[in-house]
């Protein structure tokens, strides 16, 4: 006012401009802005006017309930259009564990030779050094460290035979045993000392201590009330008669509770593994289909692997039972069949080339040194003799001397 008053006429002019902006903010900002605020504060208002209590107005005001309904269907929405596809056997593919457990190493193998001369580590009394693991992954322990793998083939000329013992033995540990040499020595598949004596593959063992060895390979049982000797050997898928010949009872009616039943060839109810193979795999013999062209036969009735070769392992572990075979991958000559140390009951063929198979941890070989064989032939029933832990197939290929990866041969 003080300027307007004594400013005269040049401070008009210097202030029409001014006052001419001031004007237009006024009538198109501050009036639009006023009309708004006041039309949500009487919107508003109306919302909350049913109640008194302003945060039950809130809650119980039915527009309320329409916009929460509205968010809730935008996030499903939201939910199902961004989740991708999961499928059950692409499940935890990504995860570490997957990663660590099945990662495919058969490719990343190279061929190895056997020395002349191999250097025993048996200075170690703990079962984790040996090369042994978990009883129910159906494997071997065929490593190049182990005196009894060889490239070298060929043997005595009628089957051998496992030595016979009809008593249990005690044994007591030595300086520089592991439990697989102990199961060598006594030629018994590994699982059978693990069972006598209540151990796992985790256990281990100290010069002094006992452990009880079977006469054979299988299981003791402690007879129970309401047993029968058809009821057990249901149970074990054992025929009666070997159970009565292996115990030398005269009859069933000789049992008794409390008495120790050696069930040759029986593995406990609950260490029975779990089959992955497909239906079709399982009932499907390799005669009954030609060799794709360019590759041999496969060598047995299942195609699950469970130890691939490389990281010393000299061959490929194939899954299987005691109804499954073995069979000539190409046509040859039977050069050995028999008991080949760690091998268990072996079987190898010459295809006259150079190249040489060898089938091992046999519970029967059907053929002997000498035998012709043609593709497809049945060589021995499939078991878990040897070094080994469970009924499988260990297969080999040998090319003038030298071990080679099976699964460039067979598929």
């Amino acid at each position: 006012m003080i300027f307007k008053r004594y400013g005269g006429t040049g401070f008009g002019i210097v202030t029409k401009p001014i006052s001419i902006t001031g004007l237009f903010l006024v009538r198109w900002v501050g009036i639009p802005i006023y009309r708004f605020t006041f039309f949500v504060r009487h919107f508003f208002y109306r919302i909350a006017r049913p109640t008194k209590h302003k945060l039950l107005s809130i809650i119980t005001n039915r527009y309320t309930v329409h916009a929460m309904m509205v968010v809730l269907v935008v996030a499903v929405m939201f939910v199902n259009i961004s989740t991708r596809e999961v499928r059950a056997q692409t499940f935890g593919q990504k995860s570490i564990l997957h990663s660590l457990i099945a990662v495919d190493d058969s490719q990343d193998v190279e061929i190895v030779t056997a020395s002349d001369s191999v250097v025993s580590t048996g200075t170690s009394v703990a079962y984790l050094d040996d090369t042994i693991l978990d009883a129910n992954l159906h494997i071997d322990q065929n490593y190049l460290d182990e005196s009894y793998v060889t490239s070298t083939t060929g043997g005595a000329g009628a089957v051998s035979s496992v030595p016979i013992r009809d008593k249990i033995e005690t044994y007591i540990v030595q300086e520089g045993d592991t439990l697989g040499q102990i199961s060598e020595k006594f030629s018994l598949n590994l699982s059978t000392v693990l069972w006598a004596n209540n151990l796992t593959f985790r256990s281990t063992i100290q010069p002094g201590q006992s452990l009880v060895i079977l006469p054979a390979d299988g299981l003791l049982y402690k007879v129970r009330s309401g047993d029968t000797l058809s009821k057990i050997s249901q149970r074990y898928g054992v025929e009666p008669e070997k159970i009565l010949e292996q115990n030398k009872l005269a009859s069933a009616d000789r049992l008794s509770i409390g008495d120790e039943l050696l069930i040759p060839g029986g593995e406990p109810i609950s260490q029975a593994p779990k089959r992955s193979s497909s239906v079709a795999n399982l009932f499907v013999s390799p005669s009954a289909t030609p060799p794709v062209e360019g590759y041999w036969l496969w060598p047995t009735d299942w195609h699950t692997i469970t130890q691939y070769y490389g990281w010393r392992h000299t061959g490929v572990d194939i899954d299987g039972d005691y109804t499954t075979n073995s069979y000539a991958v190409r046509d040859g000559v039977v050069i050995y069949s028999g008991w080949r140390g760690g091998y268990g009951l072996t079987v190898e063929v010459d295809h006259g080339d150079g190249y040489i198979t060898r089938y091992a941890h046999h519970s029967k070989n059907f053929v002997s040194v000498g035998d012709v064989v043609k593709t497809g032939d049945a060589l021995a029933r499939t078991g878990t003799t040897g070094r080994s832990t469970g009924t499988h197939l260990h297969f080999e290929v040998i090319k003038k001397g030298k071990f080679q990866n099976p699964l460039d041969y067979v598929r």
